[in-house]
This record gives structure tokens, sequence and C-alpha cells, in this order.
């Protein structure tokens, strides 16, 4: 597999998203080509970094306001065009004229509030209610480093059913492997070691405190992941 299609799977391969046949080919690859270890040390970094960014809720009037002052700089623009002939519009633009000044505040404002919103309001994560309307993502487990007779994972995606979503170690190596679909949105989950012992997941990214001394690992699915 060439450097380009490795660096396909790397932000997979740190989410813990591969297949475990994707997963040696990627490792196997590493082994020999330094470009694709830099980049994957890269990509880890960010996600260190990312991790530790605070989370930011937009007001519950943020929509509205939004959808609101673009309209009224649209109105304005069209309101503009139609008072003020082409010819002059392209001689003060083309001369440096204060009215071009402003008709470029207005264009980068647009420019920025439409920026804001593809980002913000076309692509968040979906709310919990949300979830019936997108498609379910198929997400791989691949856990490591646990002796275990049988291992579980077990969610709010599936009620905290200890037997719903067992992981399988079809080799005997110790690398237990599952998949599951789930609707794009954020999940808890945790690890239930033969069928009795509550662990977190040890390659998580992220945690949260589950409220009985323990931590919950957290998942995030994007709607745009294949």
């Amino acid at each position: 597999m060439n450097c380009k299609k490795i660096k396909k799977l790397l932000q997979l391969y740190i989410d813990n998203a591969l297949t475990f046949g994707e997963k040696q080919l990627v490792e196997k690859h590493l082994e020999t080509c330094s470009t694709c270890r830099a980049e994957l040390k890269s990509l880890s970094t960010m996600v260190r970094l990312i991790k530790f960014l605070p989370e930011v809720s937009a007001p519950p009037d943020f929509t509205d306001k939004l959808m609101s002052k673009i309209s009224q700089i649209e109105e304005e623009e069209m309101e503009r065009k139609r008072v003020i002939p082409a010819w002059q519009i392209f001689l003060k633009n083309l001369w440096g004229t204060p009215w071009y000044r402003y008709s470029l505040v207005g264009i980068l404002t647009v420019a920025v509030f439409c920026v804001f919103a593809f980002t913000f309001l076309f692509n968040p994560l979906p709310l919990p209610g949300q979830r019936e309307t997108l498609a379910p993502v198929e997400v791989s487990f691949t856990i490591s480093g646990i002796k275990a007779q049988s291992i579980a994972v077990a969610g709010d995606f599936n009620g905290w059913n200890t037997s719903a979503n067992r992981l399988e170690d079809p080799d005997g190596d110790g690398i237990w492997i599952g998949k599951i679909n789930l609707k794009p949105g954020r999940y808890e989950y945790m690890l239930v070691v033969d069928d009795s012992k509550w662990v977190p997941d040890p390659h998580a990214k992220i945690y949260t405190d589950d409220g009985f001394g323990s931590r919950n690992a957290v998942l995030y699915i994007n709607s745009d992941r294949g």
C-alpha cells in the first residue's frame, strides 16, 4: 500500500476505527516509511491539542439572529444595486471610492457569516433527538492489553447492555475486535470484561466521570465519516 493511501487511513488509525487487517497494513507500512511516521506524529499532536479545547455552545437565539443579519445585508446590497447604475458601481470600485470600501466590508461580512454558518450550523454534531434522521455509521472497536475470556461494549447506545455487543478474539492473540452501527452523535461507553468487571477503554481519546468513581469513554461520530 502506497503512502497516499496510508495517509488517508492515519486519522482512522489514531481513532482506532480501522479493521484489524487495515491496522496491520498501516503498522507494517509505518515500520519502513519515515514520511508517514512523521505525518502520524503530527496528526497525533493535533488530536492531543484539540482534546484540551473547551466546548463552546452557541446561544439559543444564534440561528435566528444570524439569518436575520444575513437577510438584512442581502436586502441592503440589493437596494444599492437598484439605486446605483452598474457603470457607476464599476467606476467607484475601480477608483477606490468610499462606496467601494463600504461595499467590500459588506461582502467580507457576508462571507464571514456564511463561513461561520456552514461551520457551526450546517455541520454540527447532532443532538440526541436528531440521531434518527441520520444514517448509521459502522464503528470498529479494537481492544488489546486486557487479559479476558470475554469482552463486551456497553454504553448509552445499547442501554448499557453487557451482552448485546460482544467483541471477538478469533486468533486468540489477545486482540479483541468488533463492529457496531451507530448513528452520528455523542456516546459514552465502557468495556465489560468476563461479564462482571467494568473497565474504561484504554484506547479512548476522551473520558468523562461516570458519577460512580470511574470513567466512561466518550465517542463522537460525525455524519461525514464513511
